[in-house]
């Protein structure tokens, strides 16, 4: 339903992901981020966003090439 590693891109798009992109049908990256978005947009004053991951480094880096959020703004907690 919803697929912050897809978004993010640290996971692959599934064979349905791709069917569907294919087919210009709404896919689980499309939902995850409209409600990324929704989520995110609603904050008045200050944001902080919770990744649960395995490999919080990997989501780090891709969030940043793909310009989500600048390095400073990512505190990883192990």
């Amino acid at each position: 339903m919803f697929a912050y590693d897809k978004l993010f891109e640290t996971k692959a798009k599934s064979k349905t992901d791709l069917e569907n992109e294919a087919a210009g049908k709404e896919t689980t990256i499309d939902r995850t981020r409209r409600l990324f978005y929704g989520t995110c947009s609603r904050a008045e004053q200050s944001l902080a966003v919770v990744y649960y991951t395995a490999d919080p480094i990997l989501a780090r880096d891709a969030m940043i090439q793909q310009e989500w959020f600048e390095p400073d703004e990512i505190e990883v907690i192990a």
